[in-house]
């Protein structure tokens, strides 16, 4: 299976859109939101190389042909942003022989109590806790956290460090949106990526995952757990805001993306020149 295919230059920009998509994403049965960052034109004329560095979702569920996809792809290394307790529920990733697996927990905002409203059925407290905008500002914040609280700041460096040293490699979290989407705008800008690249690559996520998120907002709406399923939309989608958030949240706090890098992850000059050797094309 190749992931290096290039766009086929359709007339049509929207089939134009499908066939990138197509062309980025690695086919698992057990996940739907695995997929290459490669090929993005990047600083210097140059383009993120495909086939070193793959974002995703829990690898929980990976049946033995999705483990013998992955190692078809050489994988060195698979970093989860998951915390104990989501590992705890969903269940440990199902890796190939030989891959080394890093355990960098992100937080990445505390679900556990949208979780208890929501199977509690309460459709006044559903409306009061998500409705109104509460939903999308809360996903926002959990962004800003990323960059704004050391303990989740120090695992995203961390991640960047094993990046530059143990390719190819996939890192993930449950969905593989929000922790992981920080992860690649990360990666992708310190790469000299144009942000309108690295929020489309962002945004792919509501396509890869729309199906099982049409599902669940029907199997709430026939169980009767929620009246109104769609106020959990904000929660299960990728919205610009939120990826803007944690950019703005690095200005804020460093004053530069360029100064996120360097301080608050400790990307020095050395480190992000062996990134840009590795990781460009």
């Amino acid at each position: 299976m190749s992931l290096h295919r290039r766009d086929s230059g359709e007339d049509s920009a929207g089939h134009h859109e499908r066939q990138r998509t197509v062309s980025r994403r690695v086919p698992l049965t057990g996940a739907a939101n695995v997929r290459d960052i490669g090929g993005y034109p990047a600083a210097g004329g140059r383009e993120v190389a495909w086939g070193k560095v793959l974002r995703g979702d829990a690898l929980c569920s990976l049946t033995e042909a999705d483990s013998a996809v992955l190692a078809g792809l050489g994988l060195r290394t698979v970093i989860d942003f998951r915390t104990p307790g989501e590992i705890l529920l969903a269940g440990e990733d199902k890796l190939p022989a030989g891959v080394t697996l890093v355990s960098l927990p992100v937080r990445g905002g505390d679900m556990g109590t949208f979780y208890e409203v929501i199977t509690g059925g309460d459709a006044q407290l559903q409306e009061r806790l998500l409705g109104g905008g509460q939903a999308a500002r809360y996903m926002a914040e959990a962004c800003r956290a990323f960059v704004a609280d050391p303990r989740q700041r120090q695992c995203f460096a961390a991640a960047l460090r094993y990046i530059a040293v143990g390719l190819p490699l996939l890192y993930h979290c449950t969905a593989g949106k929000d922790r992981t989407g920080w992860m690649t705008a990360i990666v992708l800008t310190a790469l000299g990526v144009e942000r309108a690249d690295v929020m489309d690559d962002y945004l792919l996520s509501n396509e890869y995952l729309r199906a099982s998120h049409e599902k669940l907002l029907s199997d709430l709406a026939a169980t009767g757990m929620m009246r109104d399923p769609e106020l959990l939309r904000p929660i299960l989608e990728q919205r610009p805001a939120y990826l803007e958030a944690a950019f703005g949240e690095a200005g804020r706090q460093f004053g530069s993306f360029g100064a996120f890098l360097a301080t608050g992850l400790g990307a020095d000059g050395p480190m992000l020149q062996a990134l840009r050797d590795t990781l460009l094309s």
